[in-house]
């Protein structure tokens, strides 16, 4: 499993669940919101959410991994 799999694994539900339908279904915005009955403007709070905490765990294993000591 990649280490991008495995932090999106850790994500809450929710999360996970808006992260795949958009980024790996391609489902629009309203159709996410359609199918998990939550209004669009969540849709696009918990993505961006679930994003920012994969960019940031992702750029500390980064960090931590190019450390030479």
């Amino acid at each position: 499993m990649t280490q991008i799999q495995t932090l999106i694994n850790q994500l809450p539900a929710t999360q996970k669940e808006v992260m795949h339908l958009r980024d790996i279904e391609g489902y629009s915005y309203q159709e996410i919101a359609d199918l998990l009955q939550i209004d669009i403007g969540q849709v696009k709070v918990t993505l961006s959410r679930a994003r920012k905490k994969i960019r940031e765990q992702f750029t500390q294993l980064e960090a931590y991994g190019s450390h030479t000591d």
